[in-house]
């Protein structure tokens, strides 16, 4: 059978297509015009399992062809090298090395230190458009909060803000913003040298920035190359902004449906932490997961899956699932197993989490609380395309 996997009408509403795929066919292959199979999981047990293994399923897709294999689908030495040296493209051994490097920078002390400066940046927002009565969420709130966070975060220079979102979008959804393959090309580019001439600034003048911190970041004696670490870089500036926008349109969008709920956050405040979690769960911000490659050819619950098929796990459907969560349509502040998967499971758990869960409380909470009066201005919502992340391209909210 056939499911409608990237219309309009199917963005704007995924969740009876999720909840007909758990039923009818779980693990589901979707022929590409390219002929290649990419296998939609929808289940939560099989998303699990899939997110586990390491073994027959990789992030780097060279690992999933033989040297030379024309159906390769990345050529070495390519543009798109220069943003995929990192963790998150990576199997183990490498990962591991990686993923171990950035912990030493990326650590929850310096990210508790930043509670009041996102408290500041969510004030300083809302602050512009208080006296207006109205805004355009996205772009007025829910896009400059998380990337100006997260560019202080780094060290990245306030002033060239505006010109690393353009970079960013060149790197997450090229297609979505108008631009061709010749400009990603030369923005990718424009990109890695100027987050190599900051690096080369830090090794010359240390700063207390999580930049400096991955220039000397080491482990037994290892070190990010520089083109791992512009890599690693690019990674957390896209990861750490594109996210969370996703999350507080979803979530904005979410509470003004469910008044009640709504009503009894304002009473309770105490409650918004698990808010947050039933916010991930119930709509999150992350439609699939970014793509895995099969590197042998193996049966996963009866399915024969091939040697170089992706593989994507539906995130959105696995936490819809009714044999993980009871009443998993339901939205519930209080609800007790809202473990969620919308941070990944397993090695390539979102390193980010702790960040995006801090700034998805403080802004919605302080949103809400500046403005116990918001509603909808427009109750017509265009909706992102694309198969990784969900949620409005633009939101009029008025209070």
């Amino acid at each position: 059978m056939d499911y409608d996997l990237f219309s309009r009408a199917f963005k704007a509403d995924p969740h009876p297509t999720f909840a007909r795929l758990r039923e009818e066919a779980p693990i589901y292959a979707h022929v590409a015009p390219n002929g290649r199979s990419i296998w939609y999981i929808t289940r939560h047990e099989d998303v699990v399992e899939i997110l586990k293994d390491n073994e027959r399923l990789g992030k780097n897709a060279r690992n999933a062809f033989a040297p030379g294999d024309h159906k390769h689908p990345i050529s070495s030495g390519g543009v798109l090298d220069l943003i995929n040296q990192n963790m998150l493209f990576a199997d183990p051994p490498d990962h591991t090395r990686l993923r171990s490097l950035v912990n030493k920078a990326f650590t929850p002390r310096r990210i508790d230190g930043m509670i009041p400066r996102i408290q500041q940046v969510t004030n300083d927002l809302l602050d512009r458009v208080a006296a207006q009565g109205q805004m355009e969420y996205i772009n007025d709130f829910a896009f400059p909060m998380p990337i100006q966070l997260i560019t202080d975060l780094l060290g990245v220079p306030e002033a060239d803000g505006e010109q690393v979102r353009e970079w960013c979008k060149a790197v997450i959804a090229p297609g979505s913003h108008g631009i061709n393959w010749r400009q990603r090309k030369r923005y990718i580019h424009d990109f890695i040298g100027y987050i190599n001439t900051l690096c080369a600034q830090r090794q010359q003048s240390p700063r207390d920035d999580l930049l400096t911190a991955l220039v000397e970041a080491e482990e037994s004696g290892d070190r990010f190359s520089e083109a791992e670490r512009a890599s690693m870089v690019v990674l957390l500036l896209v990861t750490g902004h594109e996210t969370v926008v996703n999350m507080l349109g979803m979530g904005v969008v979410t509470l003004l449906q469910h008044p009640a709920q709504l009503a009894l956050l304002q009473a309770r405040p105490e409650l918004w932490e698990t808010a947050v979690e039933e916010l991930l769960r119930y709509d999150g911000p992350v439609e699939t997961s970014t793509t895995r490659w099969a590197r042998q050819d193996f049966v996963f619950k009866g399915h024969p899956i091939r040697r170089g098929d992706l593989v994507r796990v539906v995130i959105t459907s696995a936490n819809r699932d009714g044999c993980q969560y009871a009443q998993p349509d339901q939205f519930d502040i209080e609800r007790e197993d809202s473990r969620h998967l919308s941070f990944g499971l397993g090695i390539h758990f979102c390193l980010g989490a702790h960040l995006a869960r801090l700034e998805g409380k403080i802004a919605l909470q302080t949103l809400f609380t500046r403005f116990p009066t918001l509603a909808l201005a427009d109750e017509t919502i265009e909706w992102r395309s694309g198969v990784l992340f969900r949620g409005p391209k633009w939101l009029n909210l008025r209070w």
